[in-house]
């Protein structure tokens, strides 16, 4: 195992596209991976690299919280680019099992509830079939001329060409 953040973009199973983020933090937490389900949501997930572990070999709560805050990119993913999901307001984890090196983490990330200026998440993290961690999140929505040049949304855009919307247009 790497202590490199930029995992080889081979170490991701099959049906996962590496989702390549070069932006600030994610730089730093490393590959992450997605799948479009059948049913139009957006699944995540990493391996638990030794850059992920606490002192005691596991994968670190601050790793897990941090790919919880990934959810409001399966956020973006449901509402299209018509307006932009930014920043985190609250984020809650549950830690329901400890997560060991080498391990693929994949979450399933759903929109419970969405106002005209807050998007509510609910996120499930599973190691195989067991569920790892749960979070809660409530992202702030704003309009899409504030944040729709950055690169990060530009990556959307090349990534899921049919999430994207200008504002005004159906959605």
């Amino acid at each position: 195992m790497t202590a490199d953040p930029k995992a080889d973009r081979t170490d991701i199973p099959s049906g996962w596209t590496p989702l390549d983020l070069e932006f600030g933090f994610a730089r730093s937490f490393g590959l992450v991976g997605f799948r479009e389900s059948e049913d139009q949501h957006l699944e995540l997930g990493f391996r638990c690299g030794e850059h992920h572990l606490n002192p005691l070999g596991l994968c670190h709560g601050g790793a897990i919280a941090a790919f919880a805050d990934y959810a409001a990119l399966g956020a973006q993913y449901a509402i299209g680019l018509s307006r932009i999901i930014t920043p985190t307001v609250t984020l809650s984890v549950d830690f329901l099992q400890a997560i060991l090196p080498g391990k693929w983490v994949s979450a399933r990330v759903d929109i419970i509830r969405q106002t005209r200026k807050m998007c509510f998440t609910q996120m499930v993290a599973r190691v195989d079939h067991t569920p790892v961690m749960s979070s809660r999140g409530i992202f702030k929505i704003s309009s899409q001329a504030d944040h729709v040049s950055h690169p990060f949304y530009m990556k959307c855009a090349e990534l899921w060409p049919s999430r994207v919307r200008i504002a005004g247009e159906g959605g």
